[in-house]
């Protein structure tokens, strides 16, 4: 499963100050210490108000000086989106397009001339999704106008969009229902979510955020966004890899292990 780096997002309210003080060493420790934890890919977010456009500028520039990880670009700004792109060093990934015509409208010719890689967040201009059928009618729109413009189904990431479970019980299970019906659907096309959005509003956010993303990895999921400082998690990222059949003789489980990254579930004594 592909771990996406959520750190460095503007909206983060030490973030937000470090970007508006260019205190690039904060940010460069940030995006150092998400690749020693294991991050496959680091999500950029420079969205401040009136300055979206420099601020992720500079942020990709700073990133990169640590880091040789691809980029997740995370803004639906289009200027933003078209001046960042050809800064970064790998193929980036674009987070995210949404179904909501004027947004998505705006940013098509940036994705086909550029082509990066996608979250297609299952947002329409009817709002947030109630259930895992308008998710899914929601992710064909998507899905169809994206490769309408040569976007390649692998290249496709479907967000079917977490919303906190502490605002309806019906929102953990159609995100679950949704995973398995876009990839029986679309055979090709991966999935992805923002995991920390399933436990806001509630107590003990982090045993919700584990046992969550474990339920989504034996769905299928393929990416996730999360904080892949967080040891424990990230441990049980690379156990349910193991569990689930994505871990070849569980190489990458024992190489976790050797490294002292499973400690965190390692009995007394053991």
């Amino acid at each position: 499963m592909l771990v996406i780096g959520e750190l460095i997002n503007a909206t983060r309210k030490k973030v937000g100050a470090a970007i508006e003080k260019r205190d690039a060493d904060f940010i460069r420790d940030l995006a150092r210490r998400q690749t020693e934890a294991g991050a496959d890919i680091i999500d950029v977010n420079g969205g401040i108000p009136g300055r979206e456009v420099e601020s992720l500028e500079w942020l990709i520039s700073v990133v990169q000086e640590v880091t040789d990880l691809p980029l997740s670009i995370d803004s639906s700004d289009p200027e933003a989106v078209g001046r960042a792109i050809p800064l970064c060093k790998r193929r980036p990934l674009l987070n995210s397009i949404t179904d909501v015509a004027k947004s998505s409208d705006a940013l098509l010719p940036v994705l086909k001339e550029h082509r990066p890689r996608v979250i297609a967040l299952c947002m329409s201009s009817a709002g947030t999704p109630s259930g895992a059928d308008d998710r899914l009618q929601t992710a064909s729109r998507l899905v169809e106008r994206l490769t309408s413009i040569g976007i390649e189904l692998g290249d496709i990431f479907v967000d079917p969009c977490v919303l906190p479970v502490s605002t309806g019980s019906a929102h953990g299970p159609a995100v679950l229902e949704a995973i398995a019906s876009i990839t029986k659907r679309f055979p090709g096309v991966h999935t992805s979510v923002g995991l920390s959005n399933v436990s806001f509003g509630i107590p003990a956010r982090k045993l919700v955020n584990e046992v969550f993303l474990m339920m989504l990895m034996a769905r299928g999921l393929d990416a996730a966004i999360l904080d892949p400082c967080d040891r424990r998690l990230m441990a049980n990222v690379v156990a349910a890899e193991a569990l689930l059949g994505r871990d070849e003789f569980c190489a990458r489980y024992l190489r976790a292990f050797r490294a002292g990254k499973l400690e965190t579930h390692a009995a007394p004594g053991a």
